[in-house]
């Protein structure tokens, strides 16, 4: 593989992972900010989720500033587990919508998040 084409790949890990781990926290703020805006300040469960979520979309969206894949890894790996409780409590209520689109969120960040992380760049080989 030349060069050029190695330094594509790498590139093109970087930013599948970024894109896809950026929906997947713009998703999850988007549900806990629908969640405090129909539960009004009483919802506290609603609250602590926004807050969360907030940060997960700002670390998101600053990975890419300092073009570090173990940050954007790290960030991928919480969006996996978030949607993945996600799933799990979608699946416990039995609606379908919110437990199929998380799994799909889910499984999408743990693929581009694993094509990442065996790109050459994050293992250092050249």
């Amino acid at each position: 593989m030349s060069e050029t084409t190695r330094t594509a790949a790498r590139g093109a890990a970087f930013w599948i992972c970024y894109a896809i781990t950026l929906i997947s926290a713009a998703v999850s703020v988007t549900f806990a900010i629908v969640a405090v805006v129909d539960g009004g300040l009483e919802a506290t469960d609603a609250l602590y989720a926004a807050s969360r979520s907030i940060a997960l979309v700002v670390l998101a969206l600053v990975a890419p500033m300092f073009r570090s894949d173990a940050a954007l890894l790290a960030v991928a790996v919480a969006m996996t587990i978030v949607q993945g409780i996600d799933a799990y409590i979608g699946a416990l209520q039995g609606d379908v919508a919110k437990t199929v689109g998380p799994v799909v969120l889910c499984l999408a960040t743990i693929v581009a998040a694993t094509f990442l992380a065996r790109s050459d760049r994050t293992r250092n080989r050249d």
